[in-house]
């Protein structure tokens, strides 16, 4: 995994590469969401991936709704569905990585040593078995296993939670950044203290 590190640490050097990263960041989360929109014109409800609190009986409910050109509809966001969540990954990753090689800090020193943007990745991988999982549903149509249903369900609330704590991990590595900003403010040579002065 060394090189996904060296490809995070790459990117965080080079704005013109972050630039990049952001563009498609953002260009993937609007066509993730436009394809969305197609199925939700045609189905009347939000695809299974983006409904944050559903339910086995819900899958089973809305599951004749996947039909005809909803299905295709659906099966267009699914493959996008494996895009999106990398590249947002790499994207936060790249994000934590700059915030950690900025600062001096020995422990933001020690975090980027012990890889820890990689693991936003796991997000990725959660979103990805969520996503086998509501297309094995699909497949068994009209009567998918409870176990496949489980198993989608479990991954979708591993990636929600995942998604729930990158704001602070975000939060706590600008906040690191800023105490070793002002460490080095404090101590820069030559600065007169309210005492000398």
């Amino acid at each position: 995994m060394s090189w996904l590190q060296n490809l995070f640490l790459k990117i965080s050097r080079n704005w013109i590469l972050f630039v990049v990263m952001l563009v498609a960041n953002f260009a993937s989360f609007t066509i993730l969401f436009a394809l969305e929109d197609q199925f939700e014109a045609l189905a009347g409800i939000p695809v299974y991936d983006t409904q944050n609190a559903l339910t086995t009986a819900q899958i089973l409910e809305q599951l004749p709704l996947y039909q005809g050109e909803a299905l295709n509809a659906y099966l267009r966001f699914a493959a996008f569905d494996f895009v999106f969540p990398l590249v947002s990954a790499i994207f936060i990753a790249v994000i934590c990585t700059l915030l950690l090689r900025l600062n001096r800090l020995k422990i933001a020193q020690t975090l980027l040593r012990w890889r820890l943007p990689l693991v936003v990745l796991l997000i990725t991988l959660f979103d990805y078995l969520e996503n086998v999982g509501l297309l094995t549903v699909l497949a068994a149509a009209p009567a998918p296993d409870a176990a496949v249903m489980n198993f989608a369900l479990v991954f979708k609330q591993l990636k929600l939670a995942g998604l729930a704590l990158t704001g602070p991990l975000v939060g706590i590595l600008v906040a690191l950044l800023i105490a070793d900003v002002a460490r080095r403010v404090l101590n820069r040579p030559g600065r007169v203290t309210p005492q000398e002065a």
